[in-house]
């Protein structure tokens, strides 16, 4: 069977995969190359190096500067689509007939130019950006980046448009999904990809409760502290918050709770193991774009999953986890869970319900898209 060939633009050097949206790009570029595909990738290189990793991964790896500069802003397209173009990236991706994936709204300075070749165009839609970006602006104290992540929202919302002209838009909620469907009529649901192939969740009861994420994301850190203030303070369980980056001022805070312990930069094995023997993993977000992949991570890995109805909004795994939004509730079901041993029986529940979520899923239905 003759190879396929496939274009992929990545908004940034997918590796190492340690953040969000690189983590959905590195392993979807596994995924597809454990297909049979070939990949030719294109990476808009800053603050990372160029990969032996991804050279390996793929046919071929083109990597451009991003700019960066104030004219930029002041243009009427998006900042992060106009600081991703390059001279070189016409005769780079217009020479062959290949389809081009677009790793999200950022990527795409070239679609138009694509359609006019008559490629096949697909993009991956990481979140809804104009929205994303006025949550930023919402929250952002400092005056000249509110003001810039306001003005970014409204371009985008414009910029959008464009994706009328995509073959088809990859949703990664069933929420965005459905907002792009309605909007562009060629959106599908292809979830996150992420680091695990199989449920490897253990029966039995673990002895901690585990929150993880990126302790140097404001919102991690915010949200883990309102936690533990309003309602990890009220009981007596062991609870370990694992991350990178843990400011000293998140340190001191969490200090005043004897029963709460940091570990810092955990490896990733290191977390699958603190996943693992979690009792209960507590995943809880301020916001409801995009998937979290630490929720698909914890539920492949982990036993019980509390959660908010933000974390899984639009993920289709509500079964699968315990909802709990209020301060009550969240105590009410920590006491439950935390003598509940996880069984069998649930894990044999995650594992078919998980199908749909695993990496070779996602590859397939790129593969019937990219005919």
């Amino acid at each position: 069977m003759p190879s396929k060939f496939l274009h992929i633009v990545s908004f940034n050097i997918p590796y190492p995969a340690n953040y969000g949206g690189i983590i959905d790009v590195y392993y979807k570029l596994s995924a597809l190359k454990h297909a049979g595909v070939q990949i030719i990738l294109h990476c808009f290189a800053y603050g990372r190096q160029p990969s032996k990793e991804l050279e390996n991964l793929c046919f071929k790896v083109h990597y451009y500067p991003r700019k960066s500069g104030l004219r930029y802003f002041l243009k009427r397209d998006p900042y992060i689509v106009l600081t991703r173009n390059a001279k070189s990236m016409p005769e780079n991706l217009l020479m062959d007939p290949f389809p081009v994936l677009f790793e999200g709204l950022h990527t795409t300075a070239m679609l138009s130019r694509c359609v006019e070749s008559k490629k096949k165009v697909l993009v991956r839609a990481h979140n809804i950006e104009h929205r994303y970006y006025q949550f930023l602006s919402k929250s952002e104290s400092n005056l000249f980046r509110k003001l810039f992540l306001r003005f970014e929202s409204k371009k985008l919302k414009r910029y959008e448009q464009l994706l009328i002209q995509a073959n088809h838009i990859l949703g990664i909620a069933k929420h965005e999904t459905e907002y792009f469907n309605n909007t562009y009529k060629n959106a599908v649901f292809i979830p996150a990809f992420h680091r695990l192939d199989e449920v490897t969740s253990l029966p039995g009861t673990g002895g901690y409760i585990l929150f993880h994420g990126n302790l140097g994301v404001p919102e991690n850190f915010d949200v883990f502290l309102q936690l533990a203030r309003k309602v990890l303070a009220k009981t007596t369980y062991p609870v370990i918050v694992a991350g990178k980056n843990p400011s000293e001022r998140f340190r001191r805070k969490v200090s005043r709770y004897s029963h709460i312990k940091i570990i810092a930069d955990p490896t990733d094995d290191e977390l699958d193991v603190l996943i693992q023997n979690a009792q209960i993993n507590i995943l809880y977000t301020s916001q409801s774009t995009g998937i979290k992949l630490k929720l698909l991570h914890a539920l492949f890995a982990g036993r019980h999953c509390l959660v908010n109805n933000k974390m899984i909004e639009g993920t289709g795994l509500e079964s699968l986890c315990c909802v709990a939004d209020t301060n009550d509730d969240i105590i009410r079901n920590l006491d439950e869970m935390m003598s509940l041993p996880f069984g069998e029986d649930r894990i044999r529940e995650r594992k078919k319900a998980l199908q749909d979520y695993s990496n070779r899923a996602g590859a397939e239905k790129i593969l019937r898209l990219i005919g």
